[in-house]
């Protein structure tokens, strides 16, 4: 009798211990980071090759986490990344054709599209956006109308000012819906945002809630400029504003280490667009802006405002101690489009995510779980207009020749759907091999003819597509 009972005791508890492997404890959702610098090229961090920038707290981002080569930013300016990131689509697709002026009519709409800080926030999720928002500055398009809790930061850049931008608009630092500071240093902003963002964590660490973290930098984009506890750290002032932007993603990652919550946090760090180096005249009213106040694109042709590598290709590193495996390179193709798709199936809301998203959970790229690139398509939209595309090795670009040497992204001060200001300039097609030729200066179009005709089918199929 008794080892009857004994062998009933054992099957029981074999079960219930079976039962309990095959039911594993529900994990917590993780808490997500997004920092977004403005204007900060391939080639500006340490450990993306600058020989001169000092960026060690990013520099440990790549040795503890994800170093991407290959990452996009899906536009080469600031509004239509900004929408693409928060929205998932490609910003033609959005209605964000290019920056936003002050007091313009368009704008990222919050009741036409669904954004990530909407869904996170929809399911328990605490939010907030600092810094630089850029999607509109109307009822109806402010951070607070798209999912966000808390917005500290300006609406729009803060070279939209006397002598670079002419408008009645008087820049202002926002508290959500108040104008808490006028006319703000820009000295300030990087210490500003960097305050606001560590006290975020705090308080939400501590109230055991999970967050979401948009922290937009307003840096290193023109008029550049840093706090008296930074200026002359380095040989330049674009190294110097490079330094105190280094030193705050350091401070949010102490943050979150203090708040007891680094190890279920994902942090991501990656930039708008690529350099400003072909800057306007606008820019240089009053000897303000120097013509060599910009980043490098690295090894890539181009910058910001323009399709080729340099304009698009931007830094991309991203840490989930225990999760993203340190000291991993990938040179698989992602783009900051995926970002929504892959943080909200991170947060177990892949069911959330709206069908006619572009990006793609590229979850297995950064975990590491690919290793090689994927045959995955890669666009690239400028001034509200696919202008080239990316499959594997290939990249075929289809472009119009420039109005002008230098000239800047056009700000879109009309309505989505306006007319244009005349007749277009002469077609140019490219076709470039980007693993033979990553500087773009070989255009294999007349040698590769079916490979022309078969990319600019999609490409011509894509911008067909709303």
């Amino acid at each position: 009798m008794r080892s009857t009972l004994a062998v009933l005791a054992m099957l029981v508890l074999g079960c219930a211990s079976l039962a309990h492997a095959q039911s594993p404890a529900p994990t917590a959702r993780p808490n997500i980071v997004v920092i977004l610098a403005d204007d900060l090229g391939y080639g500006d961090l340490a450990s993306y090759g600058h020989p001169l920038h000092r960026t060690p707290h990013l520099d440990a981002m790549a040795r503890e986490g994800l170093r991407a080569t290959s990452a996009y930013a899906p536009s080469p300016s600031c509004s239509p990344t900004r929408a693409s990131l928060l929205t998932g689509r490609y910003a033609f697709r959005v209605g964000v054709p290019a920056p936003f002026s002050p007091r313009s009519t368009g704008g990222l709409r919050a009741r036409d599209h669904v954004t990530l800080p909407q869904v996170l926030k929809s399911s328990g999720y605490k939010t907030m956006v600092v810094g630089k928002w850029h999607l509109g500055d109307q009822p109806g398009m402010r951070p607070l109308d798209h999912g966000f809790d808390r917005f500290v930061g300006l609406l729009y850049s803060h070279d939209y000012k006397d002598p670079f931008v002419q408008t009645p608009e008087k820049l202002a630092l926002w508290d959500g819906e108040q104008r808490r500071v006028e006319e703000p240093d820009p000295a300030t902003l990087t210490g500003t945002y960097t305050r606001e963002a560590v006290a975020f964590i705090r308080d939400r660490a501590a109230a055991s809630q999970p967050f979401f973290l948009y922290l937009a930098h307003s840096m290193p984009h023109v008029p550049l400029a840093v706090s008296a506890a930074w200026r002359g750290r380095t040989s330049s002032l674009y190294g110097d504003v490079m330094a105190e932007l280094d030193d705050s993603i350091g401070q949010v990652r102490a943050a979150l280490t203090a708040a007891g919550v680094a190890d279920n946090t994902i942090v991501i760090f990656t930039s708008d667009n690529g350099p400003w180096n072909a800057m306007p005249d606008r820019m240089f009213g009053r000897d303000i802006v120097k013509p060599w106040d910009h980043g490098t694109p690295g090894p890539f042709r181009g910058g910001k405002a323009g399709s080729y590598e340099g304009g698009h290709r931007v830094p991309f590193l991203a840490v989930w101690p225990g999760r993203i495996r340190a000291g991993l390179t990938s040179d698989a193709p992602i783009s900051v489009v995926d970002l929504f798709p892959t943080l909200a199936g991170r947060a177990g809301l892949a069911g959330r995510v709206p069908a006619n998203v572009d990006g793609l959970d590229v979850w297995p790229v950064l975990s590491g779980a690919t290793a090689s690139p994927a045959e995955r398509t890669i666009l690239y939209d400028n001034g509200g207009k696919l202008e080239a595309i990316r499959v594997g090795p290939w990249k075929l670009r289809v472009s119009v020749a420039p109005t002008g040497a230098g000239a800047g992204p056009p700000l879109a001060r009309r309505s989505p759907g306006e007319g244009g200001n005349g007749p277009s300039p002469a077609e140019r097609v490219e076709l470039f091999h980007l693993l033979h030729d990553p500087s773009e200066r070989y255009d294999q179009s007349a040698a590769h003819p079916e490979v022309v005709a078969r990319l600019r089918a999609q490409l011509d199929a894509e911008n067909a597509r709303k």
